[in-house]
């Protein structure tokens, strides 16, 4: 049914219409090709267009071709037509850029997403043509894996178009606002893939100039610059003057109209990954002259409170914002800093350090899955979880290092090669199935149900996932307990808790082989033929292997255990420890989980007389919080909050606990031991 508004404007052409038909068609062909921004012409031709739609053999050719030269496409807003340029799809608007304004659309050919950037000719005058051109120069210059794409380009009497490449979830502005800040792994994975996008413009010499999260999008996970709106293409002496930009994030070189050079794109680097880290700009101020004037007086601050970062992490950031650019950190230095090998490092730490603890090597090796596949939020992760485990798993076969991890798993390619670029393209195009010919309400109507379709199916990945990293949780918790030998229960508790996340796994991946809908998702049958519900099948069955061999490992440590043989036991507790993983243990491990958490506690409060290490404390502390979780698990690890709708994160999850002061610690531990009782 048509709303109000669009009732008037057809009222409105009834007049119009009753006219026109005493009116000679030709005279109305040849205004077809006349000034179309002359506003009474437009009017004419409204008006041709609705006469032609009802009266006209013509109908679509010529409404579509009015269509094209109306500005803004007024006119298929009302008849909820979507705008079609050549082969290209424009559904929604999703954003405003520099130049106008940027839609949701796609590629009729290959049915493939895209984002396109409508400019208005009228607005391209002076200075705003230059800098489009730039940004054109720029996309077309760069290939990179974390660099925005630029597919094609179609004018028309009114609008350049720029077909790009459409990022999936949005800009990290709106990603941090739902985050609040991102822990430092995340963070830095985020700031090693920036670096990676502008070793490719360093290299180009060209200066963003406009580096802010807004500018900063995600798609499956992984990070894509963009808005070259403001860029610049340097000459010889690698400087520029002009002030553009957003000023939270522009150096203070360019705030105090001072020439300047790419280095002040490492400035503005600072101030976003800054933010991630404690979702706040280093420098704030309700004018530009006191955020100059406090950039030049305050020393940098690192709230530690918000987010407790590493001394590497503070380095980097502390050279990055320097005020005098001559001081500031150079480009290569930059890309060559320790920060960039810090996931690598620190990966390759854990597993030389597991691989060296007592027990046995399946034991060892499952206690380093644990630390390194914790959490997966996103499918795109699925593959390099998977890299990394290979690469652990030749580690601890040959014992040496194998010296691929890096360019397999964390190192981006830099430059892609252009035929290997356009090959993979093209391969992608074929596979995917060429969208049917429809009117264009039929194609409004089933892209509405595909676009839903696609963010339904990443809630849907999304809401498994989030039932995988509750049994990985069981699994952190069961290894910190096993840690704790000195305690009486610590054995029983590792293994209930390993074989309580076995029955997880396993009825999990027994109902993704029978594609049951056990969550009520929707778009079921689509998401189980999708490839994230394949890849997602596909590692847990693996998950489930390399559970049933830790359960096993634990199975065989427990019965060689005396000190459980002279705990008096009853005959259900019996049951449970055996390795018959169908049974129910969840009351045994509820009783056993309370008694444990309460000798935990007293064994941290003597420690604490002793003045124990405060670091070792305080794990000790953020043990017996996720014991006390396990008492209520349902509660805790809900998916989505009712209230305000934001779905668990778990590495927040994680941590929470390690910003938060121990006295905090403390008192929420005290808290949930008072609702247990």
């Amino acid at each position: 049914m048509l709303e109000n508004n669009q009732m008037n404007a057809l009222l409105k052409l009834v007049p119009c219409m009753l006219i026109a038909l005493f009116t000679d068609y030709y005279s109305y062909t040849r205004n077809l090709y006349g000034d179309s921004d002359n506003s009474l012409l437009c009017n004419m031709l409204y008006t041709y267009g609705f006469l032609s739609l009802i009266f006209t053999p013509f109908s679509w050719y010529g409404f579509s071709y009015i269509l094209e030269c109306i500005p803004d496409n007024k006119y298929a807003e009302i008849f909820k037509m979507p705008k079609i340029v050549d082969n290209y799809v424009l559904e929604r608007k999703i954003g405003k850029g520099q130049f106008g304004d940027v839609f949701k659309g796609y590629n009729k050919l290959n049915n493939q997403d895209i984002a396109i950037k409508c400019v208005n000719r009228a607005s391209l005058k002076g200075k705003f043509h230059e800098l489009l051109e730039n940004e054109i120069k720029v996309l077309r210059t760069c290939n990179n894996d974390n660099i925005i794409k630029l597919y094609d380009i179609k004018k028309t009497a009114n609008n350049f178009y720029l077909m790009i490449e459409y990022c999936n979830e949005g800009d990290l502005m709106q990603y941090l606002k739902e985050k609040k800040y991102l822990p430092q792994e995340e963070a830095i994975e985020y700031f090693i893939q920036i670096l990676n996008g502008f070793k490719t413009l360093v290299k180009n010499k060209i200066m963003h100039r406009d580096f802010k999260l807004a500018n900063i999008l995600k798609h499956d996970g992984n990070i894509k610059i963009a808005d070259f709106g403001f860029s610049k293409l340097l000459g010889n002496d690698n400087m520029a003057s002009t002030m553009l930009g957003s000023p939270l994030n522009m150096a203070p070189e360019v705030l105090n109209g001072q020439d300047y050079t790419n280095k002040a794109d490492i400035w503005s680097i600072g101030t976003v990954f800054y933010e991630l880290l404690f979702g706040k700009p280093p420098y704030t101020a309700s004018n530009m002259i006191d955020l100059i004037k406090n950039i030049q007086n305050k020393p940098l601050e690192i709230p530690r409170k918000i987010n407790n970062i590493e001394p590497l992490i503070e380095d980097i950031l502390r050279k990055m914002l320097i005020v005098d650019p001559r001081k500031r950190i150079e480009w290569e230095d930059l890309f060559s800093h320790k920060i960039n090998n810090y996931m690598e490092d620190k990966l390759k730490k854990e597993l030389e350090d597991t691989l060296h603890c007592d027990g046995s090597l399946s034991m060892n090796m499952s206690r380093f899955y644990i630390k390194a596949n914790k959490v997966i939020d996103h499918p795109s992760e699925i593959q390099k979880k998977q890299e990394l485990n290979q690469y652990a798993a030749n580690v601890a076969k040959t014992g040496k290092d194998q010296g691929q991890y890096t360019g397999q798993f964390y190192k981006r390619k830099t430059e892609r090669d252009e035929s290997q670029y356009n090959n993979n393209n093209n391969e992608n195009e074929n596979k995917q199935e060429e969208r049917k010919q429809t009117d264009n309400e039929d194609v409004s109507t089933e892209e509405s149900i595909r676009e839903k379709e696609i963010r339904i199916r990443k809630r849907n990945a999304n809401r498994i996932l989030h039932e995988r990293n509750i049994y990985v949780f069981l699994a952190s918790v069961a290894e910190d307990a096993m840690n704790n030998t000195s305690l009486k229960y610590s054995d029983i508790i590792g293994f209930l808790l390993v074989k309580k996340l076995l029955q997880l796994v396993d009825f999990l991946a027994t109902k993704m082989t029978q594609k049951s809908n056990i969550y009520n998702l929707e778009f079921w049958d689509q998401f189980v033929s999708s490839k994230d519900f394949k890849d997602i099948f596909v590692y847990i069955e693996k998950e489930y292997d390399v559970f049933r061999l830790y359960f096993q490992s634990m199975y065989e440590r427990l019965s060689g255990n005396s000190k459980i043989k002279n705990i008096p036991l009853d005959e259900e507790t019996k049951q449970c420890l055996s390795s018959n993983i169908n049974q129910n243990i969840d009351k045994v491990l509820k009783k056993f989980l309370k008694e444990y958490v309460h000798e935990l506690v007293q064994s941290i409060l003597s420690q604490v007389q002793q003045k124990k290490d405060p670091e070792s404390l305080r794990q000790q502390w953020t043990h017996a919080d996720r014991i006390l979780d396990c008492l209520k698990m349902e509660e805790i690890f809900k998916f989505e909050d009712s209230k305000n709708k934001q779905i668990f994160n778990f590495k927040q999850y994680y941590d929470e606990d390690d910003r938060m002061e121990i006295n905090q610690l403390v008192k929420k531990v005290e808290v949930k031991l008072g609702q247990i009782q």
